[in-house]
């Protein structure tokens, strides 16, 4: 009686989720943290959220954005609520543009990546760029230079490049997940 209320696909699908952010978890922090390309590492979360969310709709988006965000920004500390308020908005809005707008195609998915990745880096350099003070200001001038500004901007594109690579591949277990009947 109780099953009978329980959509069991639906609940297998998320464990399936689960278990694919889980595993993206340990790669970006066991794997993706110990390879740099031009002083960066590779942000694989985002994508992940991306590509779950166009094979799925905006409220599985968001939810998986949810969960991605709590336990990115239990990760990255200096990021209080960052990921939490970002992961699920770009999972809401990939997901309804996946629905009513988009085709579900590899270069729909690498575009909406990218538009996440570069909304990640601008995040995560923000407070680099606008909400320093006085005392910050001065190191950034002594410790970066006049070209800061540039540095920090190059810095985040770095990041949106590498991140990028590592999408790749994120697009064809989720589209494989997505279009597998999970049970009854």
């Amino acid at each position: 009686m109780l099953l009978d209320l329980i959509d069991l696909s639906k609940l297998r699908r998320a464990i399936v989720y689960g278990l694919l952010l889980a595993g993206l978890f340990l790669i970006q922090n066991q794997i993706a943290a110990r390879v740099t390309v031009l002083g960066v590492h590779a942000m694989v979360i985002p994508s992940a959220v991306v590509a779950i969310s166009l094979f799925e709709d905006g409220l599985w988006g968001g939810m998986v954005g949810l969960a991605a965000g709590y336990f990115s920004d239990m990760v990255y500390a200096d990021h209080v609520v960052m990921f939490t308020v970002l992961l699920p908005a770009l999972g809401f809005f990939t997901g309804a543009l996946g629905k009513y707008m988009l085709n579900k195609t590899f270069v729909s998915y690498m575009v909406l990546a990218l538009a996440a990745l570069s909304l990640t880096a601008f995040c995560q350099m923000f407070r680099f760029l606008f909400l320093l003070d006085a005392d910050a200001k001065a190191f950034q001038a002594l410790y970066m230079g006049a070209l800061g500004f540039r540095r920090v901007l190059s810095t985040g594109i770095a990041q949106t490049l590498w991140s990028l690579v590592w999408a790749i591949p994120l697009y064809f277990p989720c589209k494989l997940i997505a279009s597998r009947p999970m049970g009854r």
